[in-house]
């Protein structure tokens, strides 16, 4: 018996069903056929007023506002707005990153995931806000960026009231709340309360540092962290405080600095009195009391309580000088006496005394002078 004709075999899809074609001709010719009568009317989402050409694209964006996810991963029951989200997260389980990046040894399921890790390299930003002027690597950063202009923040913490444009921002703002940390490293048992903090974290087990800088040779796992490290080089920086005038180059500096104006502490130790700006501050504090020095020099056995304090201590053994002025030919171990050399060349002398006016290159100077007019008050009070 022969089959049927083609149109008989076609089964329409469900109002929810997104259609998958072979090829890119054949979802042309489906969209003449099928979705013409949708292009000649708009279509309006009557929670945001945005319009839409289709019926279909409106219905996907309804799930924005909705939160509803119909497409489940049937391996860990993820679930996900659109099929093609499914689709690129079902890679995760295969393994499967057929796009590979040239310039270092990360891979990507799509290609335009790839594309826009190739910026990370170039520094392309194609996206550019014409409101404040940013520019964006990621089309989707850069959409979310343009929410916050519009004001659409529908998604509110029932907590403490904070609003996100994003469902997927707010639930792991939640677990600030709660503390929840389901991302559970396999290697150490380090737990997260982001997937992609935990991305991040894998790198240190497997040695897998993406983003090396060409000056001084040094590896990261994040791509903040690396443009973060090339100011150091340059002597960029671009986060001015509006309170003193202090500049950084990395904004979780700047962002640190800030809450020193604001006298906001809101972590203490339970051992002492002491109050920290940041959970990271206090873990390293806590090691005090305990006596733990996880980090351990691999040439000495020197151990330390914080992994800078090894970091800094490493470079006695490597006689590395990573930071070099640009001025003059000196280069420096560590990034802070490169900060306080600068001062030399520029003139600037930030430390001032509020007694008698003068000013100092360096915190150091000025707390000697304060020990000095100390010392004499008291020896002029008592003789």
């Amino acid at each position: 018996e022969s089959p049927p004709p083609l149109a008989e075999q076609y089964t329409p899809p469900a109002q929810d069903e997104e259609k998958v074609f072979k090829s890119l001709s054949a979802l042309r010719s489906h969209k003449l056929s099928a979705h013409a009568k949708d292009r000649q009317q708009q279509h309006t989402c009557s929670q945001c007023n945005k319009t839409f050409s289709s019926k279909a694209q409106l219905s996907k964006h309804d799930r924005s506002h909705t939160g509803e996810k119909p497409f489940v991963c049937t391996d860990c029951g993820k679930a996900f707005m659109q099929a093609i989200c499914l689709r690129i997260h079902m890679t995760q389980h295969s393994g499967e990153r057929p796009y590979s990046c040239r310039q270092c040894s990360k891979s990507y399921p799509t290609l335009s995931k790839l594309k826009v890790h190739m910026r990370s390299h170039t520094g392309e930003k194609p996206y550019f806000c014409a409101e404040c002027g940013k520019s964006f690597a990621d089309p989707s950063v850069f959409r979310k960026h343009r929410r916050n202009h519009q004001g659409h923040r529908p998604y509110a913490c029932e907590e403490c009231g904070k609003t996100y444009t994003e469902l997927k921002d707010l639930k792991n703002h939640e677990r600030s709340h709660t503390g929840e940390k389901p991302y559970l490293c396999s290697d150490c048992g380090k737990a997260f309360s982001r997937s992609s903090s935990l991305a991040c974290h894998q790198r240190i087990h497997s040695q897998n540092k993406p983003y090396q800088c060409e000056q001084c040779g040094k590896g990261f796992t994040q791509l903040s962290s690396y443009q973060s490290h090339l100011r150091t080089h340059s002597g960029e920086k671009p986060f001015l405080c509006p309170q003193c005038g202090k500049m950084f180059s990395d904004p979780s500096s700047f962002r640190r600095h800030q809450r020193a104006h604001l006298g906001f502490k809101p972590y203490p130790c339970d051992k002492c009195s002491k109050r920290f700006r940041q959970p990271a501050d206090l873990a390293v504090h806590e090691r005090v009391h305990s006596g733990l020095r996880p980090y351990r020099c691999q040439s000495c056995d020197k151990a330390f309580v914080a992994s800078w304090d090894l970091r800094r201590h490493m470079l006695v053994h490597t006689g590395l000088r990573p930071f070099s002025c640009t001025e003059c030919d000196k280069s420096f171990a560590e990034r802070s006496s490169l900060n306080k050399h600068r001062r030399v060349h520029s003139g600037e002398r930030p430390f001032k005394c509020e007694e008698c006016l003068k000013s100092f290159v360096v915190s150091s100077s000025l707390l000697k002078l304060r020990f000095i007019n100390v010392a004499k008050y008291v020896f002029y009070h008592t003789f």
